[in-house]
């Protein structure tokens, strides 16, 4: 008697899975009677209430089929019928984008995913039934087509991001993260492409979109999708200062200093000369947490890369003149201004280090008991350090005319030291202006 049940359970689940694939069967039916509306031209209102009506009916009919376990033979039909439907529905909002017409974002990259995905699902599926030649009719299509929507995904993110650049909100740049992070990892999310997933991987807009990507992460706060894709966004050499500035804010913001050091410094000895603001800056970190030696083997790290780096050899005279050894500074700013004529602070900086040589000087022979004769002689290198200070601040005065304190205060004090009168009051006249 139990034996007669259970091959009655048996015959019950059976037919309950054969009525999943019926189910299956009709909806493609009703799909066709969907795509024939869509192939129609000229539709009036009524053809287009049809489709919208047809288009619900079969997308409801299909929906419980994909997830239920009853669904045997037909699975690999119904996630195909999924796919083409939510075709329908993107291409006629994909034509308003065409054509410059209001369309509703959401929904466009909602149908584009869900159609991709729902290709390379019945994809999978077909993997797993062993489904081959005539047995599978939905693979050479799908595949076409999850190659051929590769740029609509891109183009979500480009719409995305310009909405969150119009609007100032940023879950919009969220948005454009997902498309664009879609797009990125499209030849490894799709297996359906394995045959040309190698060379998808080599597109040429790659370092691109990784930059749009990471551009678009930034705004969104999404500091993990950024350091995933920042490698691939510095091969984007057209915008290769933007890069890297964007990789060191993210970095700030994120709160990450020793990596911003680390990076800044790989980015300032890889291409010094298009980099002086981000070695200031360094330079500037570690000056203001007194951190000497660190300046020290960054100057020295660029400088081993290009011994005439104008950064380079400006960093390793800023080194020295912060410690103090202003006669081993002003070696390395003649340099500098060597491969920039108008390198305004360097030449400032030479002129401060005469400066302050002289001041020294000066300072040691405070409160020594010596004769006239013997100061006068005392003094002279003093002098001569404020003379040699002084064509320096003038070739500041040349190149900034209008900073008129940066160097006229300088120059007043060297015309004072060299007692020239005439010349210091001329400074002092243009301070009070």
């Amino acid at each position: 008697m139990k034996k007669i049940l259970f091959a009655v359970a048996l015959l019950a689940v059976a037919g309950t899975a054969s009525a999943q694939d019926k189910v299956v069967r009709k909806a493609r039916d009703l799909k066709n009677e969907v795509q024939d509306l869509v192939a129609k031209p000229d539709k009036n209102d009524k053809d287009q209430v049809a489709l919208t009506t047809k288009l619900a009916q079969c997308m409801s009919m299909v929906e419980p089929t994909l997830t239920s376990p009853e669904t045997k033979k037909e699975l690999a039909n119904a996630w195909d019928i999924k796919a083409q439907l939510h075709i329908y529905t993107f291409s006629p909002l994909l034509d308003k984008v065409i054509n410059k017409e209001p369309v509703d974002l959401d929904q466009l990259s909602q149908n584009i995913y869900e159609a991709l995905d729902a290709m390379e699902k019945c994809y999978k599926v077909t993997q797993e039934m062993g489904l081959k030649g005539e047995k599978d009719p939905y693979t050479m299509p799908n595949q076409a087509n999850v190659f051929k929507f590769r740029p609509y995904v891109a183009y979500l993110g480009q719409m995305y991001f310009t909405e969150g650049q119009n609007t100032k909100d940023n879950s919009k740049f969220g948005k454009a993260v997902e498309a664009f992070k879609r797009w990125m990892t499209y030849p490894k999310t799709y297996t359906i492409l394995k045959d040309v997933a190698a060379e998808m991987e080599k597109d040429e807009q790659t370092a691109q979109i990784a930059y749009f990507t990471c551009l678009s992460a930034y705004f969104a706060k999404d500091y993990d999708t950024f350091l995933q894709f920042i490698p691939q966004a510095h091969q984007y050499t057209q915008e290769k200062d933007n890069v890297n500035q964007l990789h060191l804010a993210a970095l700030i913001e994120k709160g990450d200093t020793a990596q911003w050091l680390k990076v800044g410094r790989e980015i300032v000895v890889a291409d010094p000369s298009s980099t002086e603001a981000v070695a200031q800056n360094i330079l500037a970190y570690y000056f203001s947490h007194n951190d000497n030696a660190n300046a020290m083997a960054f100057a020295d790290d660029v400088l081993a890369g290009n011994e005439t780096s104008k950064i380079g050899n400006y960093a390793k005279g800023l080194v020295l003149m912060n410690n103090k050894k202003y006669t081993d500074a002003i070696p390395y700013f003649d340099k500098a201004i060597e491969t920039d004529p108008n390198f305004s602070d360097a030449y400032y900086n030479a002129g401060v280090c005469w400066s302050n040589h002289g001041y020294d000087i000066n300072e040691a022979l405070s409160g020594k008991n010596m004769t006239q004769a013997q100061y006068n002689n005392a003094i002279k290198p003093v002098k001569e350090a404020y003379q040699k200070a002084e064509p320096y601040f003038l070739k500041v005065q040349e190149i900034e005319p209008d900073n008129t304190h940066k160097w006229a205060s300088r120059l007043s004090t060297v015309y004072y030291i060299l007692d020239n009168k005439a010349k210091q009051k001329e400074m002092e006249k243009l301070l009070e202006q």
